[in-house]
């Protein structure tokens, strides 16, 4: 495969435990449909809050890197599909590509590393989040159960349908 970017020769390597294309010139790197997820939910390398509040200052600096990058890429792998750009997780200010095709994602150079960081300082916010938030996130899925089992009652009598229900699951 080629890149996107310089049209170099794409290089494998192992990536955390996946095998993803490196270009060897401007160091940007192409990751097959599914491989980001991996990469993100059991990387290895662990970073310091410094370098996670490092994000934060970009994540201020650019409010959304979409508008500004217009830059067109082809997959490497489709070769003549157009990829399009998001912003991961939609407010990092991380624009990357994915093909509309195969679903494999381009990241220039270092942007692999920063949705690492990203998702870390996101794990490290999880548990104060779910203690603040937790009470009032319960309250709106029994909310929501509750709406859903009025929109599929199959009897009049509410035990019926708990005991209906149990048999569907």
């Amino acid at each position: 495969m080629k890149c996107p970017r310089c049209g170099s020769t794409l290089n494998s390597i192992q990536y955390d435990g996946v095998q993803i294309e490196v270009c060897p010139r401007c160091g940007g790197e192409w990751l097959h449909s599914g491989e980001l997820q991996k990469i993100v939910e059991h990387h290895e390398e662990i970073f310091t809050p410094k370098e996670i509040a490092s994000i934060d200052a970009v994540n201020k600096e650019i409010f959304t890197a979409e508008k500004d990058d217009h830059d067109e890429l082809n997959c490497p792998h489709c070769e003549n599909v157009r990829m399009e750009h998001f912003n991961y997780g939609d407010t990092s200010g991380i624009a990357l590509h994915k093909c509309t095709e195969c679903g494999g994602i381009w990241t220039d150079k270092e942007q692999l590393k920063k949705v690492e960081m990203l998702v870390d300082g996101w794990k490290e916010y999880l548990n104060q989040d779910s203690a603040k938030y937790g009470s009032v996130l319960k309250k709106i899925e029994l909310k929501e159960q509750q709406d859903l089992d009025k929109g599929v009652s199959i009897s009049r009598f509410g035990f019926v349908n708990a005991v209906l229900r149990r048999f569907c699951e």
